[in-house]
């Protein structure tokens, strides 16, 4: 009995050994992390939105973490190619990705995904989020959100609204629009927000939802006219300018956001490092600066409150898409 008890504690012994084997490389690794190059996969083309939104962090980001941090394009697919790779690297940290709103439409919008939305990453941080503009041609009878729903109810399914694209943010917030208006709209779809503009300034399109820096100049050349902003704070680049839930819709919010999120799997304590990173390179003044051109409102928050902003995203627009059945693009 005694050689038994022996055997068994010598068993225990070597299960424990082995599970420190296998366990402790990686604690090491996470306690030392970052060691080497960080890769942040963006899902869109050099140049686009994400590009420049991950342009504008990058460097700060990299002097914090202390190791350089590289951008990698992988457009395609509506964001789904890029996204697919950061779901299948390895939860080490060193490859994350930048994701849009896309991130929590494309559910809705797509027959088939690669990957669960959000289950199959692990959440870091909210990065930004901005507003749109509302924009009308000068011919419009309304100047305000009110005397627009008072001309969509007595003319409906006259008012139009041009969008850049099926599945695109200024689609997304025109059907917003459409449904608290409560009456239909003409939705006039164009590829891309240069043409969409051009049509509502030339005064073949009622309205548009679109960046307010690409609208300003038109308006300022008195060729279109600004009703309203989108988000639930006035753009800071025009104070003067309310927003459509201070018109009258009450808790109006169409909102472009870019957040980062990491492989499923990733530590905890990996997750919070690069949380605390990317706070302190958002604070910057250079970065601040940077984002001020698209009307951005920095926006970093906890990787609980992201994940669960993600998953509120995803329930709002399986809502309000699933009736229209739009597709991405």
């Amino acid at each position: 009995m005694h050689a038994n008890i022996c055997i068994n504690f010598k068993a225990l012994c070597l299960a424990l050994l082995l599970s420190l084997s296998v366990s402790l490389p990686f604690r090491v690794s996470a306690d030392m992390y970052p060691s080497r190059t960080i890769k942040i996969i963006v899902p869109f083309a050099a140049g686009g939105g994400g590009d420049f939104v991950a342009r504008s962090f990058v460097d700060k980001f990299s002097e914090v973490l202390k190791q350089p941090v590289v951008i990698e394009n992988r457009g395609g697919g509506n964001t789904v190619v890029g996204t697919e790779v950061v779901s299948k690297a390895a939860p080490d940290g060193y490859t994350v990705g930048l994701v849009s709103t896309s991130f929590s439409t494309n559910p809705t919008l797509m027959a088939q995904m690669p990957y669960r939305t959000p289950e199959d990453f692990t959440p870091i941080s909210l990065v930004i989020t901005y507003p749109f503009g509302l924009a009308a041609k000068l011919g419009l009878e309304a100047n305000t959100v009110q005397e627009i729903i008072a001309y969509a109810k007595k003319n409906p399914s006259r008012l139009s609204i041009a969008t850049s694209g099926d599945g695109s943010g200024s689609h997304l917030a025109a059907l917003m629009f459409q449904e608290a208006l409560g009456t239909d709209v003409v939705m006039v779809t164009y590829r891309g927000a240069g043409p969409a503009i051009n049509d509502v300034a030339a005064g073949h399109v009622d309205l548009l939802f679109t960046g307010m820096s690409q609208i300003k100049p038109l308006a300022d050349a008195k060729r279109l006219k600004v009703i309203a902003s989108s988000g639930l704070n006035r753009i800071q680049s025009q104070p003067q300018t309310k927003t459509i839930s201070e018109q009258g819709i009450k808790g109006f919010n169409a909102v472009v956001w870019w957040g980062m999120l990491a492989p499923p799997g990733t530590p905890k304590d990996i997750v919070e490092k690069l949380n605390s990173a990317l706070r302190v390179a958002l604070n910057q003044p250079e970065v601040s600066k940077r984002l001020e051109v698209v009307d951005g409102e920095i926006s970093p928050s906890s990787p609980q409150e992201f994940e669960q902003m993600i998953k509120l995203e995803v329930l709002k627009w399986k809502k309000l898409l699933g009736s229209h059945k739009p597709k991405a693009d």
